[in-house]
């Protein structure tokens, strides 16, 4: 996460990332930062996706090799795609050398570290995993969330919160809106609120 930032910080971006893992709050997260950074907001002539295993490659090739219009980049988002799971050798051959204007960003839950597509990026690329964060780290980022929103909540409370959310960030995330809108005009987020709001989840 790190390296993604500094790039996005310095606008010196890799050719290719892949984002990957089990956490897929964090995915969308870093692939919307990247999006952002990368082209202009509303620009459908230079962004372009696709979406799902009966992904065409040579189709992402030939679009690659479009030139872009009026900017300096073209970007191609690939999500959940399959292809770091069985071969692709036509597009992590074209990988190798791709021409200077192209940005490829890989969205995918699972990834084989021993397909081509995997090595391919490695060499030259970015690879970013994001894993299920764990409960301390999980408890951090919900108060944080609370404080910046003018919300207390004591660790105890926080506690159960997460064991009532489960430990999804997309789930916990949409459970703290829910919260701070329950508890508009006090300071102290209580288990009282907690147990009115969350929903209990399965983990």
């Amino acid at each position: 996460m790190k390296t993604i930032d500094n790039d996005i910080k310095t606008g010196q971006f890799k050719q290719i990332y892949l984002l990957y893992g089990e956490e897929q709050y964090l995915i969308r997260q870093y692939r919307d930062k990247l999006k952002k950074a990368m082209v202009a907001e509303g620009d459908t002539m230079n962004f372009s996706s696709f979406e799902g295993n009966d992904i065409n490659q040579k189709e992402i090739i030939d679009l690659a090799e479009t030139l872009p219009f009026f900017a300096d980049r073209r970007m191609i988002l690939i999500e959940d795609s399959g292809l770091f799971k069985k071969s692709a050798e036509e597009l992590a051959d074209y990988m190798k050398n791709l021409p200077d204007y192209l940005y490829l960003v890989f969205c995918e839950s699972e990834v084989d570290k021993r397909s081509r597509m995997y090595k391919a990026v490695k060499a030259c690329g970015s690879i970013g995993e994001f894993k299920q964060q764990d409960e301390k780290t999980l408890m951090r980022w919900a108060a944080g969330i609370l404080g910046k929103n003018g919300r207390k909540i004591t660790q105890r409370d926080v506690e159960l919160l997460l064991s009532m959310t489960g430990t999804d960030m997309g789930n916990l995330r949409m459970e703290l809106e829910k919260l701070i809108s329950y508890t508009e005009g006090r300071e102290v987020v209580t288990a009282a609120d907690i147990q009115a709001v969350c929903t209990t989840q399965t983990t």
